[in-house]
This record gives structure tokens, sequence and C-alpha cells, in this order.
């Protein structure tokens, strides 16, 4: 990696824990370039204004995501094993994702979503992407009738994104120390796995 994108990596990190912080909307350079040790006018070398340093906080975690969640899960068969490893995974990072605030991605949704420009489209963007993909890998163990449920597809997907919500708001503002257990819970009492 060169010095400059080696810097560029530096900031946006910081960014990202700053955003993990206090959201992605709130993001402002003085701050982030104060948890970098940068001075501000350096900072503005690399992203000229805050929507730049938004939008590559928003494309940082969703690499992030993607490396800490989707990758490993790729070694499970596709359908009902994956779809269960990535739900794993998402879990996981919710509890664990090394970010203080949890991941950037997941309050941004909730601050932009009626907010028209590029960091509502890049936000749309990664939310389409993963919904899209947890719904190949539902239609997949359907196909393959790996689980029992009335649920088409697309529903198995709205109801994983609800349940990591669900855990996500359990476990971070409310405190229950259960959440991530009965998140899982409830993934194996929907979609059990059928025998054959």
């Amino acid at each position: 990696m060169q010095r400059g994108d080696e810097a560029r990596l530096a900031i946006v990190d910081a960014a990202m824990r700053e955003a993990s912080r206090i959201g992605v909307a709130a993001l402002t350079l003085a701050p982030v370039a104060d948890r970098a040790g940068w001075s501000k006018s350096g900072l503005l070398r690399h992203f000229p204004t805050k929507e730049a340093l938004q939008l590559a906080v928003i494309h940082r975690s969703a690499e992030l995501f993607r490396e800490r969640v989707l990758l490993p899960a790729l070694a499970a068969p596709a359908g009902a094993p994956r779809l269960r490893a990535i739900f794993r995974g998402w879990l996981n990072w919710i509890h664990n994702s090394g970010l203080e605030g949890g991941c950037p991605l997941n309050a941004a949704r909730l601050e932009f979503d009626d907010q028209p420009g590029e960091v509502r489209d890049s936000l749309v963007a990664n939310w389409n992407e993963w919904t899209a993909y947890l719904e190949r890998q539902a239609a997949k163990a359907l196909e393959l009738k790996q689980i029992s449920t009335p649920l088409s597809a697309r529903q198995i997907a709205m109801v994983l994104c609800g349940l990591a919500a669900a855990c996500d708001s359990g476990s971070r503002l409310l405190g229950q120390r259960d959440a991530l257990r009965e998140a899982e819970g409830a993934f194996d009492q929907l979609f059990p796995l059928k025998s054959h």
C-alpha cells in the first residue's frame, strides 16, 4: 500500500470509529482530524467535504462487514447452512465489531432514510446488495427443501434483517445480555433445518 493510501485509510478508520460513536450524519472533519492526529487542513486534502468523508465511512464499514460476516460464511455450503452461518456472523458482528458504538451502517440507515443525496444512495446500494444476497441464499434453501417455512425468500431476508436489528437494539440500547442468544434461538425456531 502506498503512503498516501495508508494515510487515507488511517483517516477513514478514525472517521469510522467516530461515526460509530456519534453517527454518520453527525460526522464532521475537525473531530476526525483530532482522532487521526491530523490537522483539519491536512484532512481536507484527502476529503474536501464532509460528504466525501461520510461516503468513505460507508464504503469502509461495508468492506469490514463483508470481511467479517460474508467471507467466513462462504465456507458453508450454499443454502440453509450458509444462511445460518451468515446470520450467526452478523450477530457476532453486532456483538463484537470492535467499534465502540456498533456498526455505522446500522445507525446510518435510520439517519439517512429520508435524506436524499449521495450518502443515502450509497447506503441504499449497500443494503440492497446485502438483502439480495440473503434472499438468494434463502431461495436456495427453499429450493433444496433444507428449511421448512411458509415464508418466501424475500420474507425470510426481511425477518433476518428484523432479528438483527432487534438484537442490536436489545444488546446496545436496552442492555439485554441474552439478546444474541434469543436472536439465534428465534432463527432456529423460525427456520428449522429439515432432516432428510
